[in-house]
């Protein structure tokens, strides 16, 4: 390897370090991706490590997928082998098929997402408490959940004398019970993966012992993430003489809110004596957007400081614009996608991002873009597989995987339908608990021929269940691809034909063929794969591992986008209380605003050729005011001049040097300085007093004889008498 050719300076001192501790500072786009590749192709070549010895851990699946085909470029395949990159929790799936055993559980569990777990908790909070399944216990149930096992506790480690907040006791209940149908069922959590490994590596030390003689080297991507859990396994599996490097930029820690502790990567350099080198040329965006966002995170205190710099050009000047109304916003942004593409020839819509701090802003720019026939994509919203139709197709085959699995059996218990109702499904899961069976097993066995569920829904059901019986037979045999077996059994069980009787039926099917696609794709690209391990693919699948390539523009949120980059970047709706969001300054005013900063420094350095950023000034009833500009404008150096109201009859924005200020639109009545007070007159309510004004848009009046109500500012029906109070 040509590394001095290939590296600059600080890169190549990253990489060839001898320290066996090392905390690498990588500024956004400075390359750290390569680096870390670097490091691990130099620990095999030049430090004759063995890859298998070596663990990296990064944060994505599609960040583990690049590096190792990188890698496997550099080093060969001969040396590749072994080599274990994964996601935290990709790893501890793979290390509990091997070890879950010593906690009674089998190597075939399976992993619930989100959407199983909220399932489960719905049915534990209405067979305990009898609740409905909106009830807000159930969200304080799964919040309870989430929050124990992100502090790395169980139902056994919790003991409750005074109640921090009402019905912690109840939620700890269902936390129990939830535990305890997991074990029942052979399923696990997200959480579960790293708890587990831990909980194994803390009570065999035997096993802690071989692990530990595996790994010699710990590399670990996007260091700023880890939470105390992750840090903990970190600690378990590494032994004295293992060597540390650790990649990260606390600039860039945005996931507080799920548990990353900044304070990790902050103070791991006086824990191991650690070597820090920081990485601060940026190969990605031009200097002017580099200064906006260095002037911008230098208002955080808590920081490793660094200025990125780069070689680049000094590129376009930030545009910022400040509509009157959100739709307006969004055709400014549509305006500057079209101008881009009529001035540039080799301009693709995939140049282009739409960044946003939360999914509910998306509405006026997916208007404006279906309304100029723009292709978009939303990213971070609703997943492929978490699609409906995706859900229960892999709901068939969880049950291939593990029959114990009751979640996944009640969501196809009546899909396609099979004339079950609640009585009936109640009976059919007390029948099961009763014989201690799963209601798979419950179904197949001859105790369900005395059972009082109705006849014919059973025959049906029994019918469905030998079905996925016949399939897991012919998967053990593993006598065809598996990718067959499966598609005949959907097809058996009626699932294809149920789904053309359904709304967007057509859409549907598509999208589950796209599922089989995906299964051969999977089978073609790791032909020694199993079932199982395409499985378990799917379960640790990230929103950014569904991130396309093709020729629409890019809409997401921010934590979305985290490392990804685009040549033309939007940042839209950058309002107080928006970004920074008014909920997070209230639960923690001083991190809480550090974090949004943060936030907002991810979204400008995702820009490699143009920073655009833009507001509006509509009417906020969240706010009970018309929205202002952000913080975040004037903390980057960017400052708007004096708002002033522009009265020309022509469609686009009038442009003074920068900002762009929007025009005004022409109003029916010609009034738009409307104040409290005023006396008006209505073609049909008469005569009345403006007792609120909403944004110059919306009047409430009382009226004499009519009483209260909301007008349109603008309706031509309405005029006024005078300016200010009543004149009685």
């Amino acid at each position: 390897m040509d590394l001095e050719n290939v590296l600059n300076e600080k890169q190549y001192h990253a990489v060839t370090t001898s320290s066996p501790f090392v905390r690498i500072i990588a500024g956004a786009g400075s390359g750290k991706t390569r680096v870390l590749t670097y490091r691990i192709a130099y620990l095999i070549q030049e430090m004759h490590a063995s890859p298998r010895s070596i663990l990296a851990i990064t944060f994505t699946n599609k960040v583990a997928n690049e590096m190792r085909e990188r890698i496997m470029n550099l080093v060969g395949d001969n040396l590749y082998q072994g080599l274990y990159i994964l996601t935290f929790h990709s790893f501890c799936a793979r290390f509990l098929r091997q070890e879950i055993y010593h906690l009674s559980y089998p190597s075939h569990f399976t992993i619930l997402d989100e959407e199983d777990q909220e399932r489960l908790v719905k049915d534990i909070a209405h067979d305990l408490f009898e609740v409905s399944k909106g009830d807000v216990l159930i969200k304080k149930a799964i919040h309870y959940i989430s929050s124990q096992k992100t502090m790395g506790k169980y139902p056994n480690d919790i003991e409750i004398a005074v109640e921090r907040f009402e019905d912690e006791k109840k939620c700890l209940e269902i936390y129990a019970e939830y535990e305890e149908r997991l074990r029942k069922t052979y399923n696990l959590d997200f959480d579960d993966l790293l708890l587990k490994t831990i909980q194994i590596l803390q009570a065999f030390p035997e096993v802690q012992e071989r692990w530990q003689r595996r790994i010699d080297h710990i590399l670990i991507d996007e260091f700023q993430d880890t939470n105390d859990v992750q840090y903990r396994l970190l600690q378990l599996l590494k032994k004295p003489s293992a060597t540390l490097y650790v990649v990260g930029d606390p600039d860039q820690t945005i996931y507080t809110w799920r548990g990353a502790n900044q304070d990790i990567i902050l103070d791991i350099d006086r824990r191991y004596h650690m070597e820090t080198i920081i990485l601060d040329q940026n190969y990605r965006s031009t200097q002017h957007i580099l200064d906006t966002a260095n002037h911008l995170i230098s208002y955080n205190r808590k920081r490793v400081k660094k200025d990125l710099f780069t070689k680049n050009d000094t590129g376009d000047k930030i545009q910022i614009f400040s509509a009157f109304r959100a739709d307006d916003e969004a055709s400014w942004v549509i305006d500057q996608i079209q101008e881009l593409k009529r001035k540039d020839p080799s301009f693709t819509y995939q140049d282009v991002a739409i960044l946003y701090r939360s999914s509910y802003l998306t509405l006026p720019f997916e208007k404006a873009m279906n309304r100029m026939q723009i292709p978009y994509r939303i990213f971070g919203g609703l997943r492929f597989y978490q699609r409906k139709e995706i859900k229960d197709v892999l709901a068939y085959f969880q049950l291939l995987v593990n029959p114990k699995n009751d979640v996944s059996y009640m969501r196809i218990i009546n899909i396609p339908r099979r004339g079950f109702g609640d009585k009936n499904i109640q009976t059919l899961k007390e029948e099961a608990t009763l014989y201690q069976q799963s209601l798979y097993e419950y179904v197949l066995s001859e105790n369900s021929l005395k059972s009082q569920a109705k006849s014919k829904p059973m025959e049906s059901l029994r019918a469905m269940t030998k079905k996925l019986e016949e399939a897991r037979e012919a998967l053990d045999k593993n006598l065809e691809a598996y990718a067959t077996i499966l598609k005949d059994l959907i097809t058996s069980v009626g699932y294809m034909d149920y789904l053309l009787l359904e709304e967007d039926g057509k859409e549907r099917r598509e999208n589950v063929n796209s599922l089989f696609d995906d299964i051969l794709t999977y089978i073609k690209n790791n032909p020694e794969s199993g079932f199982q391990d395409y499985m378990e693919n799917v379960s640790l699948q990230s929103a950014q591992d569904e991130v396309l390539d093709g020729d629409f523009v890019t809409m997401m949120t921010i934590h979305t986008a985290k490392g990804l980059e685009f040549p033309y970047v939007f940042v839209v709706g950058l309002n107080e209380g928006v970004f920074p969001s008014t909920r997070t300054l209230e639960e923690n005013p001083v991190m809480g605003l550090e974090e949004e900063r943060r936030l907002c420094y991810v979204a400008y350095t995702r820009a490699m050729k143009r920073l655009s950023l833009s507001c509006n000034r509509e009417y906020s009833y969240v706010l009970s005011g018309p929205k202002i500009p952000s913080r975040f404008f004037k903390e980057a150096g960017l400052y708007f001049q004096k708002m002033e109201r522009v009265y020309e009859e022509r469609k686009e924005p009038v442009v003074f040097n920068q900002p762009l200020v929007q025009k005004a639109q022409t109003v029916q009545n010609h009034i738009d300085d409307w104040r409290i007070g005023d006396l008006v007159h209505h073609e049909k309510f008469g005569d009345g007093i403006v007792l609120e004004v909403v944004d110059q848009t919306i009047l409430t009046i009382g009226f004499k004889e009519a009483g209260k109500k909301s007008i349109l500012a603008n309706h031509p029906s309405l005029s006024r008498l005078k300016k200010g109070g009543f004149d009685a």
